[in-house]
């Protein structure tokens, strides 16, 4: 009597094995991308992706469809970044950047932020930022347990790129600030092309020009702080 051999087959990509232990230690790219898709980052992804499809108004395909998109890695990155500076509203960032043709595999990046910034910023009251920028410093001083003329002799270089990507704190006051210039002239290299890259100082220049009257007002704001 012949006794056939116990075949295991992964439901994913069809790869058969004799052993049980084998086919246990089996991790496919069409495994683990199905693993990746039914968390947290995938799930977004998921969401962002059919979002853009919206805005291109094409026909949303099925889950498994984006699964073997070759834009699934793009999707993936963009929703880490997402929650990585904390993008206040990601349905606006998709939107503008399908106004501006920029592809997704390129939406992860500074570049792609700051003009979404830019964006926001062109509509934003730069006395509420202003508002925002200096409760943020205040809050910042109280957890160092520092003046707040002092917070950028405590605070990291991380924090302030994470601050500016939230726009928790904004140009509009910072670029006014002396202390904030020495902070800047004492960061890394690597650190002032993100800062430069994240605030576009050219982009601010002209916007200053085109506003003196709020100038005028963020410099009295500066100068009553110290800062």
């Amino acid at each position: 009597m012949v006794v056939k051999e116990r075949r295991y087959e992964c439901r994913f990509c069809h790869s058969r094995f004799v052993h049980e232990k084998r086919f246990l230690a089996h991790k496919c790219k069409q495994m683990q991308r199905d693993e990746e898709f039914r968390t947290p980052i995938g799930q977004a992804a998921w969401m962002y992706y059919q979002e853009w499809m919206k805005v291109h108004r094409r026909q949303v395909p099925r889950a498994d469809s984006f699964l073997h998109s070759k834009f699934y890695r793009s999707f993936i990155k963009f929703s880490k970044f997402v929650r990585t500076v904390q993008m206040p509203d990601p349905k606006l960032f998709i939107w503008l950047m399908k106004e501006k043709d920029v592809e997704p595999v390129l939406w992860a990046t500074d570049g792609a932020y700051a003009a979404y910034l830019e964006f926001t910023d062109r509509k934003g009251d730069p006395r509420t930022q202003a508002n925002i920028t200096i409760d943020t410093i205040f809050k910042i001083a109280d957890v160092a347990e520092v003046s707040h003329t002092d917070v950028f002799d405590v605070v990291t270089s991380a924090e302030v790129i994470q601050l500016l990507r939230q726009r928790r704190l904004s140009p509009w006051l910072l670029l006014h600030s002396k202390k904030f210039h020495t902070f800047v002239l004492n960061s890394s290299s690597e650190e002032r092309t993100i800062l430069e890259t994240i605030i576009r100082p050219k982009y601010w220049g002209k916007k200053f020009q085109d506003n003196p009257e709020t100038v005028a007002l963020m410099k009295r704001y500066v100068s009553e702080l110290n800062l």
